[in-house]
């Protein structure tokens, strides 16, 4: 098997400099007003049991949201306040970097929709 070397070259110059000046500490509580919750509930996020459902991210008026497994079973409608896909019509919706993302297609929002039958075949 072959080893893999690390690299010999050296950083100098700006590149070299690291700061952690914006480093936050994590013993710190994080304030209410900013710990996710359920969208549809406000319950506080936690770690569902291994047999449970778990929790949903999806996007809202092009934000990204959290449903918590009590409201997915409790509510029948819980999905219907969700963003959908303008190409697939799923709800696997996620929020990053400014853009609205399908997990499902790879759909970005925004971006021209073709009709399937375009796009399948040879």
């Amino acid at each position: 098997m072959r080893r893999v070397r690390p690299s010999r070259r050296r950083i100098s110059g700006p590149a070299r400099r690291i700061s952690f000046s914006t480093v936050v500490s994590t013993e710190e509580p994080i304030a209410p007003e900013h710990q996710p919750t359920c969208y549809l509930c406000g319950r506080p996020t936690y770690d569902p049991d291994k047999r449970e459902r778990p929790w949903v991210r999806a996007t809202s008026g092009g934000h990204q949201v959290l449903v918590c497994p009590s409201c997915q079973e409790e509510r029948p409608d819980w999905a219907v306040q969700l963003d959908r896909c303008e190409s697939c019509g799923a709800t696997r919706l996620t929020a990053m970097l400014g853009q609205v993302v399908c997990r499902a297609c790879g759909h970005v929002r925004g971006e021209p929709v073709q009709p399937a039958w375009m796009t399948t075949g040879a």
